[in-house]
């Protein structure tokens, strides 16, 4: 039996109201698209002059456009132009091809020393025959757009050179780590053009200590992780090492897939070598290269911290040279320095192991013993005093006899502070050279001397509440100018309030030894120049600003903590750097030269000045004076109160304005008591004058007149 087949069902007609509509939208669709967009859409036939255009061009309307056809669009093109388009529109008759992207030059309508750059996109018209019978187009004005990649060549341009004369290395790298990029920074840190480079490993260049934790970070890289100042050791080709500080990122193409790493890198060898400087510096005398007051201090911390855990204790010895000041004023500073190096290499031999030597200051040094007893350290402080009274020193044919006061402390006491032993150790040295020198003595609270350790103590004590209560004040004396007696700056003093009503006042004489002895100079330093900078904020806002000079301790250059205390309470206090001149002894300054220097320089970086206060008190300071960056030379009040009537004093002052001038540093005649002592300051060419007869320190500021 035969199945028929089933018949197809024919396709329902699409009714003709449906087809109209949707021609309709096509149109509405193709006129908004006409309407909105900025290009200029135009259609011409051959065998007529006129067409359609939707929109102007270059200052040309649509309907100009429109009327003058395709003529007028070839007489608007620039006469160089005006041939690439009529070939264009000949090709597109002949063959029925488009012309894509055909670049031309148009004259605006009004400026036409100008040039407009369209882009023009031509299309044939066909009849119903399939014949070219007109043409259809878009013009796009991409003038702007020509502008703007041709700033951004330039800008690339511009960062290519930045890029290759920059000292930093900007580099980028494959998948696999070799080098694709270097700019010519490469040459200078690693000996090599960078074309010699390209296509290597960087894995070449890593010092082999350093190589498995790059590979580490690249690793990290190539996972998506960025990573900042990673520093590792590379090598010269003539195998020199460079410490290099790189920031690195992937680098991904425009899909985000990652194609490599990218980033750049400083050389920062003489930075850590600067910064391993620094820190020695900081721990180590210049002079002796045992360590420091500084690092003893440190040392003392944690030996403090130590005690009750074990049976025996730390002990402290503090060692003053007797004759040291009288080898220095007979046979001079280089002699003193000679004979410091030897005494430090002479103390270090003794040293047992654990046991930790340091220069104190000028001729002082400290000792601090491990696992001690009291007669352990006894026998310590005899047996250091009698290596010095066995020792000679000579110099240029003179011979001293050398010999020490030491005084000697044990670390026992819970509730003893580093300070109190330092105090300690410090006054049973003091002892000891009431006995005549050349001898030791140790600490005892019970001893005939606890009445004046005692009164020391009491003095820390009142420090600290000092501070702790806010029961310092400061004085401030006028700085004036010889010429015109106009105030150049205040100088900041110190007091201490005492009394019931804190009407009474105690000078800074009376207290400061002992805060030097028990280590509290910092605090007292912290201070008076949180206090002053304060105080310039407040005056500055007020619209009377004032210059200030501020005394700093002998132990300024062993905080670490100050500088960056000084730079953040001028920025806190709006107060600018230039206000501020700090000032330290000239002895202070020679005794810690190198550790001076490095400060004053950066203390000046943060644009304050300095100034060397006693100048001429050690009559060493000539041959330091040069390498010293300071602003102001104060000279000494010794040779200045007498001034008028001594002749030796006249010559001294003298020759230390013109030494100072020639160096380019201004001067400051302290102790200036009458007008006949200014007048001859004025004679001699010095800059400024303090004393009494120009203004006595008071709470208040004194005005600055015009003689």
């Amino acid at each position: 039996m035969t199945t028929a087949p089933k018949k197809k069902k024919r396709a329902k007609p699409i009714p003709r109201v449906s087809v109209q509509r949707a021609a309709s939208l096509k149109r509405v669709l193709a006129a908004t698209i006409l309407e909105n967009t900025s290009d200029t859409a135009f259609a011409f036939y051959f065998n007529h002059r006129e067409g359609v255009a939707n929109r102007g061009c270059c200052g040309y309307t649509g309907a100009e456009i429109a009327r003058g056809g395709l003529d007028f669009l070839v007489s608007i093109t620039t006469p160089d132009m005006r041939k690439r388009l009529q070939q264009a529109v000949e090709y597109l008759q002949a063959s029925g091809e488009r012309v894509i992207n055909l670049p031309l030059e148009i004259i605006p309508k009004h400026a036409s020393h100008l040039r407009r750059h369209v882009l023009a996109m031509l299309s044939p018209l066909f009849d119903g025959r399939q014949r070219v019978v007109g043409l259809q187009g878009v013009y796009r004005d991409d003038t702007e757009f020509q502008a703007t990649e041709r700033a951004l060549k330039d800008s690339e341009s511009r960062f290519m050179d930045v890029v290759e004369s920059a000292h930093d290395l900007v580099w980028a790298q494959d998948l696999e780590g070799h080098w694709t990029y270097l700019n010519s920074a490469a040459k200078s840190i690693y000996g090599s053009q960078p074309d010699e480079l390209i296509g290597k490993p960087f894995g070449d260049f890593v010092h082999p200590d350093c190589l498995e934790n790059d590979l580490l970070v690249f690793e990290q890289l190539l996972r998506g992780k960025e990573v900042m100042h990673h520093e590792t050791v590379h090598l010269r080709a003539d195998g020199t090492q460079r410490i290099m500080s790189f920031n690195a990122k992937p680098r991904m193409d425009r899909n985000w897939n990652i194609i490599g790493t990218m980033g750049t890198a400083r050389d920062i060898t003489e930075q850590k070598e600067h910064q391993r400087q620094l820190e020695h510096f900081a721990n180590y005398d210049a002079l002796t290269g045992i360590y420091n007051r500084h690092h003893f201090q440190e040392e003392l911390e944690r030996a403090v911290a130590h005690i009750g855990r074990g049976p025996l204790h730390s002990g402290l010895l503090y060692i003053d040279l007797d004759n040291f000041k009288y080898i220095n004023d007979i046979v001079g500073h280089a002699a003193g320095d000679k004979l410091l190096v030897e005494i430090s290499v002479l103390l270090r031999d003794r040293l047992r192991h654990g046991d930790v030597l340091a220069r104190f200051g000028g001729d002082e040094f400290t000792v601090l013993l491990q696992e001690v007893d009291p007669e352990r350290l006894r026998i310590a402080a005899e047996s250091y005093c009698r290596l010095l009274a066995d020792q000679s020193f000579t110099y240029e044919s003179k011979t001293f006899n050398l010999s020490a006061s030491i005084g000697a402390a044990l670390l026992s006491d819970h509730e003893s502070t580093p300070g109190d032993f330092l105090g300690h150790a410090d006054m049973a040295c003091t002892l000891a050279k009431s006995r005549g020198r050349n001898q030791f003595h140790v600490y005892d609270p019970s001893d005939e001397s606890k009445a004046i350790m005692v009164a020391d103590v009491g003095w820390a004590g009142r420090i600290r509440q000092a501070i702790e209560r806010d029961e310092f004040t400061l004085f401030y004396q006028p700085i004036v100018q010889v010429s015109d007696r106009t105030t150049m700056h205040h100088e900041a003093l110190l007091r201490l309030r005492s009394g019931q009503k804190g009407d009474e006042l105690i000078g800074p004489g009376a207290f400061l030894p002992a805060a030097e002895r028990f280590g509290l100079m910092q605090a007292i330093d912290q201070w008076v120049i949180t206090r002053v900078i304060a105080q310039a904020g407040e005056l500055i806002r007020n619209g009377a600003g004032q210059h200030f000079a501020i005394n700093l301790s002998g132990k300024a250059f062993e905080y670490r903590t100050l500088l960056p205390l000084i730079s953040r309470k001028l920025h806190e206090h709006s107060v600018p750097p230039s206000f501020l001149t700090f000032e330290i002894t000239e002895q202070e300054a020679i005794s810690h030269f190198l550790d001076a220097k490095v400060f004053i320089t950066e203390l000046k970086a943060l644009g304050c000045q300095f100034a060397l206060d006693d100048f001429g008190s050690g009559f060493s300071s000539y041959s330091y004076l040069k390498a010293l960056p300071v602003d102001f030379l104060k000279i000494d009040g010794s040779f200045v109160r007498n001034l008028a009537s001594d002749a030796v004093d006249q010559a001294l002052v003298k020759s230390m304005n013109e030494v100072a001038h020639a160096l380019g540093k201004k001067t400051i005649a302290e102790f200036v008591e009458d007008e006949r002592t200014l007048t001859m300051l004025r004679e001699f060419g010095v800059d400024y004058a303090q004393g009494y007869h120009l203004g006595r320190p008071a709470p208040t500021f004194v005005a600055s007149e015009a003689a």
